[in-house]
């Protein structure tokens, strides 16, 4: 039969076997780990050899086992296992990596510019200038070209001939040349000539039907100045004194071309033209 004291002795030794075991198998485990210090484990109590009989058995409680919490909890995963005590993994911190910075996009190539046309030179204000005085000249050039004394000029026609003085005391006939008669009265200019050489395109102009109204005869006078007259009317008559309307004074700056027409020269043409 079992006593109480051999009991707890025997659990005493128990125990202390067991930690004997565990702290064998734990020693790597309790190494590694800093808070875990190893707890001086108690020299052991040799049994009394003998008993003496006389002596009373006095029942006494069994002695309390003293274990660090720590203690308790290897010998507990040692005894039972893992599943009634877990340790809890030591917490895996995942390696967050930075996010893959994007290509930087390439910048786009510009496309070459196109060279700009060359501007323009603006035209300065002498050219403009200039070439206004070169209009103002063409246009005098134009009115006035006429140049000369003692001259007629009839353009439509083509004629262009130097003005001989006819006095009227002269007898003798015209010879080949466009003459001024000295008979004339005032403000009339009357020139002369034969229908065959110098007034020959007058007389064909008639003719023809080309003899207009506003024709335009030019006349350089004996100063030299230009007189320039326009054809009004003309009329077709006998060489007599009945014709003497042609030759007389005119109240305004006139002039009267003469020449032959018809057969064997038989009649005179005149031609009444203005001053314009």
């Amino acid at each position: 039969m079992t006593t109480p004291r051999r009991t707890t002795r025997l659990f005493a030794l128990s125990a202390l076997t067991a930690l004997s075991v565990v702290a064998a198998n734990l020693a790597p485990t309790l190494a590694s780990t800093a808070r875990l210090e190893p707890t001086p484990v108690p020299a052991p109590v040799a049994a009394p050899l003998a008993v003496a009989a006389t002596a009373p058995i006095t029942a006494r409680p069994a002695p309390r086992l003293t274990m660090s919490p720590g203690l308790w909890a290897e010998l507990a995963l040692h005894l039972y296992g893992p599943a009634l005590n877990p340790v809890p993994a030591a917490p895996v911190q995942a390696a967050v990596q930075a996010p893959a910075k994007a290509p930087a996009p390439k910048p786009a190539k510009k496309a070459p510019a196109k060279p700009k046309a060359p501007a323009k030179p603006k035209a300065s204000k002498p050219a403009v200038r200039a070439k206004t005085t070169t209009r103002t000249a063409a246009t005098q050039r134009t009115t006035t070209p006429y140049r000369g004394r003692n001259h007629v000029w009839i353009p439509s026609l083509g004629i262009n001939k130097s003005v001989a003085a006819f006095p009227c005391s002269r007898t003798r006939p015209p010879d080949n040349l466009v003459y001024r008669w000295g008979c004339a009265g005032k403000n009339n200019v009357y020139l002369l000539g034969h229908a065959y050489s110098v007034f020959k395109p007058l007389h064909d102009a008639y003719v023809s039907g080309r003899l207009k109204k506003g024709m335009v005869v030019v006349y350089g006078d004996g100063a030299g100045k230009i007189h320039t007259y326009k054809v009004s009317w003309w009329k077709v008559t006998l060489p007599t004194t009945d014709a003497a309307w042609a030759w007389a004074p005119q109240s305004r700056p006139s002039m009267t071309l003469q020449t032959c027409v018809g057969k064997n020269s038989k009649y005179r043409l005149m031609v009444r033209l203005l001053e314009s």
